[in-house]
Order: C-alpha cells, then sequence, then structure tokens
C-alpha cells in the first residue's frame, strides 16, 4: 500500500473510524451484498511488492487491503443492528481501549504554551530581515489561528554578558544612565501582541551589569539595587511600550534568595506592578524544598519555574507548594521532525505526570549564525537576513496542535477523565473552556528513539499502535462532528503529513480511533484552525554575502549594527564627537555574567563559520585613558623575589624597591616586571613574555604582572565563537602591535593567553581615528595601519575557519567605522569533486571545502530517521559490520543504515554517530579511510549545514591539522583532485 495518504475514513452506516492515512472508504450495509465504495483522497491505492505500510493498512496486496477493511468492519458488528444485517456468528472484534473524558470535575488552570527569545541573542538576526519576510516569520510565531499562535512570549532582559548564542545589551550599562531603545527584545513584544493582544510577557536576567551588584560579582548583595535595575525594565516596558510585563523572572539558572525576592515583589509594588507575577527560580526542583523552609518566601513567590524538568523525578516538593508549576525552559532541540516529537510529548506529558501547566520552548526563532552555541534548537529557523529565507519547522505544527485550540485559563480534566497515559505508550490531555461546551483533546505517541530531547534523558520504554474509542460523557455536551487535526513526526519517507485536518461523527457520545507510532492528533470542538501559509518563501542562500561594507551610519541610535552578533561586550551605534555615528563598545565593566565570568577582551562577529581567506578592514577610535595617580597594592600580583629576568632595562635614577615600582606601575603598554638588584642597589624594568623564564638567583626583590599594553584595537579572522581559536591583530594606542592565534585575555583572566605568533611596535596611535586591516590567505597574513604595511606574507597556520570580527582588548568605549570584509584573491574558486557515486560506492574522507563552498563529495543530510543521506545521489550510507561504509538506495526500515547521533548537539560540537547494527562509531583516519570501528585517528564529528559538511572538527584541532570531511570519493582522489585544481 501506499504510504503518503491522508485523513482515512471508515463507515459502517453511520458508525465511523478514523484513521490518518489519506483514504477516505465509505462501506454502506446491507447483507448479503454488502455493497463496498472506495474512494480515494490524492492517491490510489495500488498494489505493490515493496511493504511500505501505512499505520492501517498494513498489506501489500489489493487482496491484503480489503481483508484489513474486512477486519476492521468487523470492529463494528457488535453495534450494528445484527439481525438486518448478519444472521450468524460474528468474529470478535478487536478490542479498542476505552478512554473516558467527563468535565465534571476540572483540573488545573491552563497557563498557555510559549517560546522564548533570548537565552542569548537567538533573535538577532530576525530584525534585519527585510518585509514581507520579516512579517510573515512573525506571523508564523504569534499570530493566532496562523502557525504557533503563541500564547506567551519570554524575553531575555539584557545584561551586557554572553548567555549562549551572544550578549543582549542592557536597558542600564550604568547607575546614572536608562536607554529603552537598545537591543531587539521590545520590538519583539510589540510585534507579538501587535498580532495577538492577549498573548503574555515574561522577562528573565541571564546576566547583570557590574554596577548592580556593586561590584562585587553579587546581585543579592545589594538586593535594593538589583531590584531597582529589574523594575526598571518592568516600567520602560510600559511607559515607553505600552506593554504589561505579566512575568519576572530572577536570574536564569543561577542562584535566588529569599530576601531579594521580597524587596523585589515590594519594589514592584511600590512603582505600580502589582500585576507582575514572579516566577522562581527559573531552574531545578531543589528551590521548591526552600520555598516549603522559608513561608515569607514562598509568600512572594507566585510560580514554580523549572527548566527541562524530568517527568520523572519526584515533584511532591513542588506540589504541596500549591502553586502553579511551569516548565519554563524546555526543548533546546533541533527544529526538525524529532524536534517536534520531543516538543509535542512534553507538552503532554508534563501536565499527565506532574502537573505542570505551561511550557515555553527554548528557543523561539533561530536567528542566529551557526558557529554559536545551539544552532536552531528553536520553533523556527530565520539565519538567512540577506536572501530573506526562512523555515517553517515541524515544532511550528506541534505547537498549533495545542495553541490554535486552546486558551489561557482554560481548566485541564484531571488523569482518568480527560488525560492520562495510553496503554501501549504515549500521553493525552483534555482542555476545557470553563465559560462554554468548547473542549480540546490532544494524544501523542512518539517512540523513544524519537522521543528525546536534548535533556533530561528518558528510561527506557516502548510504543506501539493502539485503537482508541473515545468515550464522551454527558459533561461534554459533544456535537455531532469534530474537527481533527493530525501530524506524524515518525513518517521518514516522502512528505509527513503535518497538521491536516479532517473531521469525525459522534454517535452515542463516542468516537473511534487508531493511533500510529509517530502521530500526534488534536480532536476539538473550535472550528477556527488553520494551517497558515504564504505563497513565496525566497530561495535559501546559506553564503555571506561578499564582499560586504557598513559604515554605520543608517543604523538607529542604540542598536546593533546590522548582521553582526555581539558576543562579549555590547555593540551599539552611537554618535561620536564628531556627529556621526559609531558603533561603540558600552559595557564599563566586567558583568555579572551567567556563561562567561570575564575571558577575552570585548568582540561581535560577522560572516560563516567555514570562512578561512578573507580580507577585514575597519576603522577605530580609542578613548583617552587616565593614567592612575597612585600605583594600587595589587597592581604587579606575581611576586618574583629572588629571582632574575633578563632583557630589561636599567632605570639609575630610582633609589629604592618602591621607587622601581612606582616607575613601572604606570607604564601599562609596556612595562610588566620590574626587579631591584640588591647588589648594586639598581632599578630594573620592561616586559617579560613569561614569568617562568625568570631564573632563581638571590638578592633580587621583583614582581610581574600580565601586561595590559594599554588600549588596544583589534581586527580577527576565522574565529570562533568566544575568539579562542583564529587569527587576531591587535594594535595599542602606543602603537604596540601582535599576531595571535586567540584574543586578547582580559586582565586577570583565567583564559590562557596563547603566545604571539608576532609582536613589534610602530608609530602612536593615540585617541584619533585610524584604519587596521588584515587578510589571510592559505597560510599566510598580512596586516596593516593607516595603509602602512607591518606584516607581509607571515606564515600562519592553515586549519582555522570561522567568522570576521572586531574588538578590543578590555572594557572602553572604543569606536569603529567603515567596516569592511571581502574575498581575499585565493580560495574561492568553486571546490572540485568527483563523479556522482553508484550503489555499493565506499565512502573516505579528504580535505574539507573552503570559504563556504559546497563540495558534492561532501554534501550530506542528516535525516530525522538517523540516515545520512549524500545530497547529489539521494543515497544513504550502510554498515552491516566492522569496516568500510558504503552507500545503498535509502530505506528508512534498513537497521543498517541508522547512524544514531544526538540531532541536536551534532550541529554544535563533536558528537559519536553509531552505526546501529555495530554498534560501533563511524570514524575516518588522516590516510583518508572512512569506517565503523574503534582504531581510529577520530571517531566524533560536527555537522556544518551551510555547507553540509560532517567534519572532524568543530574547532581547530592541532592534532589532526586541516579539516577533512566524508566524502563519497574514492580513497585517493583527494591527491588526484589537487593536482587538476593546482
Amino acid at each position: 500500500m501506499r504510504k503518503h495518504l491522508r485523513d482515512l475514513h471508515f463507515q459502517l452506516g453511520h458508525k465511523r473510524i478514523l484513521y490518518p492515512d489519506g483514504l477516505d472508504l465509505t462501506i454502506r450495509a446491507g447483507w448479503p451484498g454488502l455493497r463496498r465504495a472506495f474512494r480515494f483522497s490524492q492517491a490510489s491505492v495500488i498494489a505493490s511488492k515493496n511493504k511500505k505500510a501505512s499505520p492501517s493498512l498494513t498489506g501489500v496486496s489489493s487482496r491484503d487491503c480489503r481483508n484489513a477493511v474486512w477486519k476492521d468492519l468487523k470492529l463494528f458488528l457488535k453495534t450494528a443492528n445484527q439481525k438486518d444485517v448478519c444472521k450468524r456468528k460474528c468474529v470478535r472484534p478487536r478490542p479498542a481501549w476505552r478512554l473516558k473524558v467527563d468535565r465534571t470535575t476540572l483540573g488545573n488552570t491552563f497557563d498557555g504554551i510559549g517560546g522564548l527569545s533570548g537565552g542569548g541573542a537567538t533573535s538577532v538576526l530576525l530584525p534585519n530581515y527585510a518585509e514581507p519576510a520579516k512579517s510573515q516569520i512573525l506571523d508564523y510565531l504569534f499570530k493566532p489561528n496562523f502557525g504557533a499562535s503563541l500564547q506567551i512570549l519570554k524575553v531575555e532582559i539584557g545584561g551586557d554578558s554572553q548567555s549562549t548564542d551572544g550578549t543582549e545589551s542592557s536597558h542600564m550599562h550604568d547607575s546614572s544612565h536608562i536607554d529603552l531603545h537598545t537591543g531587539y527584545e521590545w520590538w519583539l513584544m510589540k510585534e507579538a501582541k501587535k498580532r495577538n493582544p492577549d498573548i503574555k510577557l515574561y522577562g528573565l536576567a541571564w546576566a547583570f551589569p557590574s554596577w548592580v551588584g556593586n561590584r562585587s560579582g553579587d546581585p543579592f548583595k545589594f538586593p535594593e539595587l538589583t531590584a531597582r535595575y529589574l523594575t526598571e525594565w518592568v516600567a520602560g516596558a510600559k511607559s515607553e511600550y505600552g506593554l504589561d510585563v505579566d512575568y519576572l523572572g530572577i536570574w536564569n539558572e543561577k542562584a535566588s534568595d529569599s530576601n531579594f525576592v521580597q524587596v523585589l515583589r515590594k519594589t514592584l509594588n511600590q512603582r505600580g506592578h502589582q500585576g507582575t507575577k514572579l516566577v522562581v527560580k527559573d531552574g531545578g526542583l531543589d528551590i521548591c524544598e526552600t520555598l516549603l523552609k522559608d513561608q515569607k518566601y514562598a509568600d512572594a513567590v507566585d510560580i514554580i519555574g523549572l527548566h527541562y524538568p524530568n517527568d520523572f523525578q519526584d515533584f511532591s516538593a513542588c506540589q504541596r507548594l500549591n502553586k502553579p508549576i511551569w516548565a519554563s525552559e524546555e526543548s533546546s532541540s533541533y527544529d526538525d521532525l524529532n524536534g517536534a516529537a520531543c516538543w509535542g510529548r512534553v507538552i503532554n506529558s508534563h501536565w499527565v505526570i506532574n502537573k505542570i501547566t505551561s511550557s515555553i520552548m527554548w528557543n523561539l526563532v533561530g536567528a542566529y549564525y551557526h558557529g554559536t552555541n545551539w544552532y536552531a534548537s528553536s520553533m523556527m529557523t530565520s539565519v538567512e537576513p540577506w536572501s530573506g529565507h526562512y523555515e517553517v519547522n515541524p515544532v511550528i505544527w506541534a505547537t498549533a496542535h495545542v495553541t490554535q485550540f486552546t486558551k489561557i485559563g482554560w481548566k485541564y480534566l484531571l488523569n482518568g477523565t480527560g488525560s492520562g497515559e495510553l496503554r501501549k505508550g504515549g500521553y493525552y490531555a483534555t482542555w476545557v473552556d470553563p465559560n462554554s461546551n468548547h473542549f480540546t483533546m490532544n494524544i501523542v505517541k512518539i517512540s523513544r528513539d524519537h522521543a528525546m530531547c536534548t535533556r533530561p534523558l528518558l528510561p527506557s520504554f516502548e510504543v506501539k499502535e493502539e485503537h482508541l474509542t473515545i468515550q464522551l460523557a454527558p459533561s461534554m455536551k459533544a456535537p455531532e462532528t469534530l474537527q481533527v487535526w493530525y501530524s506524524n513526526f515518525e513518517r521518514f519517507t516522502g512528505t509527513p503529513p503535518m497538521f491536516q485536518k479532517s473531521t469525525v461523527k459522534v454517535e452515542n457520545n463516542q468516537f473511534r480511533l487508531m493511533v500510529p507510532v509517530g502521530g500526534m492528533f488534536t480532536i476539538t470542538t473550535i472550528t477556527s484552525g488553520h494551517k497558515g501559509s504564504f505563497d513565496h518563501i525566497p530561495e535559501s542562500s546559506p553564503p555571506f554575502p561578499l564582499d560586504y561594507v557598513d559604515d554605520f551610519q543608517s543604523t538607529e541610535d542604540s542598536q546593533n549594527a546590522r548582521w553582526f552578533a555581539d558576543q562579549i561586550g555590547a555593540f551599539e551605534i552611537h554618535r561620536s564627537t564628531d556627529g556621526k555615528k559609531s558603533l561603540k563598545q558600552m559595557v564599563p565593566d566586567l558583568p555579572i555574567g551567567w556563561s562567561d565570568q570575564g575571558t577575552r577582551g570585548p568582540m561581535t562577529l560577522i560572516g560563516m563559520r567555514e570562512w578561512q581567506d578573507v580580507e577585514v578592514s575597519v576603522a577605530f577610535k580609542l578613548p583617552n585613558k587616565l593614567a592612575a595617580t597612585t600605583c594600587p597594592v595589587d597592581a604587579f600580583p606575581i611576586d618574583l623575589t629572588d629571582r632574575q629576568c633578563f632583557g630589561l632595562t636599567e632605570s639609575k635614577d630610582q633609589k629604592s624597591p618602591e621607587a622601581c615600582r612606582e616607575l613601572c606601575c604606570p607604564l601599562t603598554d609596556a612595562c610588566n616586571v620590574w626587579e631591584w638588584e640588591e647588589s648594586s642597589q639598581s632599578c630594573w624594568i620592561g616586559y617579560v613574555r613569561d614569568p617562568s623564564m625568570c631564573k632563581s638567583a638571590k638578592g633580587y626583590k621583583s614582581q610581574y604582572r600580565h601586561l595590559d599594553r594599554s588600549y588596544a584595537a583589534c581586527v580577527a579572522v576565522r574565529v570562533d565563537q568566544m575568539w579562542d581559536n583564529g587569527v587576531i591583530f591587535c594594535v595599542s594606542a602606543e602603537g604596540y602591535w601582535h599576531l595571535s592565534n586567540s584574543g586578547p585575555a582580559l586582565p586577570g583572566s583565567a583564559s590562557i593567553a596563547k603566545p604571539p605568533l608576532a609582536e613589534g611596535r610602530v608609530f602612536g596611535v593615540g585617541n584619533d581615528w585610524h584604519t587596521l586591516a588584515m587578510s589571510v590567505e592559505a597560510d599566510q597574513a598580512r596586516a596593516s595601519l593607516d595603509g602602512k604595511e607591518i606584516l607581509t606574507s607571515f606564515q600562519v597556520r592553515d586549519l582555522d575557519t570561522g567568522f570576521a570580527a572586531i574588538g578590543a582588548n578590555d572594557w572602553f568605549p572604543i569606536e569603529f567605522r567603515n567596516f569592511s570584509v571581502k574575498k581575499a584573491s585565493t580560495g574561492w574558486d568553486p571546490p572540485l569533486s568527483c563523479q556522482n557515486p553508484a550503489v555499493g560506492a565506499q565512502l573516505s574522507v579528504r580535505a574539507c571545502a573552503r570559504n563556504g563552498k559546497v563540495a558534492e563529495d561532501q554534501a550530506w543530510e542528516l535525516l530525522p530517521s538517523f540516515q545520512l543521506q549524500h545530497v547529489p545521489s539521494g543515497l544513504c550510507t550502510s554498515a552491516t559490520a566492522p569496516g568500510p561504509v558504503i552507500l545503498e538506495n535509502c530505506d528508512a526500515t534498513k537497521k543498517s543504515q541508522l547512524f544514531v547521533n544526538d540531532y541536536t548537539l551534532i550541529r554544535n560540537r563533536l558528537q559519536i554517530i553509531t552505526a546501529a547494527v555495530v554498534q560501533q562509531p563511524l570514524a575516518g583516519n588522516k590516510t583518508g579511510e572512512a569506517f565503523v570501528g574503534q582504531n581510529a585517528d577520530w571517531k566524533s564529528w560536527s555537522y556544518f549545514p551551510n555547507t553540509k559538511q560532517l567534519r572532524n572538527q568543530y574547532v581547530a584541532d592541532v592534532n589532526l591539522g586541516y579539516p577533512m570531511c566524508l566524502s563519497t570519493c574514492p580513497k585517493g582522489a583527494e591527491q588526484r583532485i589537487t593536482l587538476i585544481y593546482t
């Protein structure tokens, strides 16, 4: 039987069974001489020798089809008028489990399904989309009865610090200025409210500016400061944008504090925001035990917010609080069929098992670059503002199964009266409108292999398709016909059914349903459901468009620069002293961070994770730096007494160790060691790269510090998200420059400062405008300042790949203008490949194509079935034993074609890909072999979606050398391709 049919209905007289697979079959009773009329929607049922069966009809021939139909008809013989239709004993019907739905007793209040923007910078590229694509994306997310139809929008309260995929600007970089025009979350909340005035708004901080803790690093040490900070955000939403913030969190996945929450509640009330409810603590279950022991704390809290709650933990402490329990952050899973299956499962299981009344998905829209964390773990993917392309993913429709047919304030039905677990695996939940007869029932059945979210782990379980009889109590006052919407997230051949509409008749207060594995059903009285769509979505064009220039003059004040993504610090458009706009770094001090506790200097990036051969140029202006009038006690934290450093300069005017120290102290650009020689009573100062180079020697008093080298501007290419790797060129105010493979470490940072590849000094820069430029091609780097070449053909390693970036070495208001990034003169030719492979071809590995170019032999799709499909040929990988991996015609039922991986994390880091039959990893060797086995140079891979490459590196690995990619070329073809290319 063909598998791609929709909305199968079986009727016997006025009795009806609903099937999900597309065949509309009507049987009119009459015995003998039963009349059969077959009517097929969209496709014909064709006899076939292949065994691609639908969930309801498992035969492979016309006769099998008829037999299966007849078997289902027998289920109704008990309820039909058997005296008229059958004078002989009927065959025993297939048992169907009976679910009772009764609204006599109502359960908890439903608090809504939501999405989360931020945590962090997950929507950064969305505001830069042009119309109409931008409005279309917003419609899919927020417009009622169109797409996800979200009921809650949760946003990050920007805190000037890295919070997953970047930094979001604070509304108060310091205590004396409030800027209600930073970032994009205000805009997003307005757009959501414009489409759905009933949507609820929820704010949560991931980080805080340092002044909030009075530079203590603790946001709770001075609770009035932090309460003021959060309240100003709530008040600003109302005064500037007319937005009421319905819910406010404390500090994402960090500590909470009883005294602070009480102070915050009081401060909000005093400012007129009594309606803003507090959610505590956006983290783990431990908060419930804490609240049970502290009544004042509990009294200030309205909602328990848990992240990624494990349904199989003990929730009794939370339930004893008699407060709503929310999954206030959930999913974090890639947005394919598996992500939809995860999401569809949890928004039902959370209520059934633990009475969780709201689930909020991280994240709302994947509008951030691949190469930053957790790529596309979202409801939609919108990563191409230059092309206007976006993806409407299955997660949208899994969400719509609930949100389009419920409202906040409806009531859940309790387990056994409308909600519960299915006998053969899966969950069902029912919501009812307390003010009308409307109700909605959701049923979901997902196998364990596809039910997994990124976290937490699930116990083992099995699910099977099953037949249900849904018995509606008189209290439901059900109409004669109910609306039915169906999706299947485990249909891996053809186009899976996705949010498809049909109806079912209710007779004698009941109807029947066959639920296949992977299925999600909504049965409802609501008739306004709609699968929205637009006529045209622009074609995808993943490569970032080069050459690219931006003088920053057309961007609005306080906003981020177009297509830039801040990673450390916050870069905003502001007027400079000459009246023109510049991109200015606004964070004055190390924030109270969430994930980044102070590593490298501020940086914002742009482009592609695959770039290698590019030229970057930018104008910069450094501020004046005020020299300290006295040398701080902790200025030189490393004691080198009784050690002698070499390469220092003698200064004969200093007559004591104290005077020697004072001489070195203000020379932050050049002096990191002072040394007093007792025997000669002489002072030595200068720069030492590494204090371990200083040798033991009695009679020396000495101290060392990490060299600040004054304020410095930096340009970079090939950098990863936090510029731990790449090629970085920095120039300080005094003209000191250095080239390195990592961004500048902050003073006092625990980050390892890689030794510079080269360093020197040119003319002083001061605080005028200057232009810094660098290009890298293959293993050669060039750099210049104001057009004067500093480096010419300097050799660098050719294994880093990554973004272009601009930044600084410390927290200060550096300004940038006239940015450009261009293709270098080499490295951009179309990559050569070998001929398209045939069935049986053996895989290999070879050097990855450069600069975001797609090599056909390296182009793979990671299918949600866990198959690896070669894109040009359409063939899938297969392994039946340790050893070579070959290509076959794709068949999702063949276990040998399953290569299991973490479908989310593999796009964000290295992951093992396990061949299901062999239970050993897909591996590779530097010599070009790809195979299944243990003895290998590498056994982990990362998927680069822009180029569809499976790489053996996510960030540069010097032990592996140049990145290698899975290829369909025969082993050894790499040399032939290289010779042709050369």
